[in-house]
């Protein structure tokens, strides 16, 4: 499996095909979301902000492989992913492994660690070993 995007967008069928089929040769990580305006996430927006920057520096830089994917499913796209993994709100950040099924540690705790980009990717070498060098744009400067 390869992928020109940064994120693949999953619907219930793309997650059942690439994620919970197996056997794999690789991992994914996933953000779980709601990012329609009707839903009003706003911590949803900036999650995805952060979470866009991990995937788009892995997916520029020397080090990208294909052992590491990143995919999101949003609420009004995949209701039954959510069902399945016994979700009920968002954002989620959560690790598939190559091989078995997520343990523990593989849902990211943002309500203690938070979501900034280099805490997801910290976060990502800790269950891969995989380490992912964040680059953020410079911010413009306002005088």
């Amino acid at each position: 499996m390869s992928s020109k995007r940064a994120i693949i967008r999953l619907t219930g069928d793309k997650f059942r095909q690439f994620i919970k089929a197996t056997p794999r040769n690789y991992s994914f990580i996933v953000m779980l979301t709601a990012l329609s305006p009707h839903r009003q996430c706003v911590v949803c927006r900036h999650a995805h902000e952060e979470f866009q920057l991990v995937a788009t520096s892995w997916r520029f830089s020397n080090a990208v492989n294909n052992k590491l994917f990143f995919g999101m499913v949003d609420f009004d796209t995949g209701p039954d992913v959510f069902t399945s993994l016994g979700m009920n709100s968002a954002p989620v950040f959560m690790h598939f492994p190559e091989k078995g099924k997520p343990k523990k540690g593989d849902q990211m705790d943002i309500q203690r660690i938070g979501f900034q980009a280099e805490t997801i990717a910290r976060w990502i070498a800790e269950r891969t070993d995989i380490q992912i060098r964040v680059f953020r744009p410079p911010r413009p400067i306002h005088c």
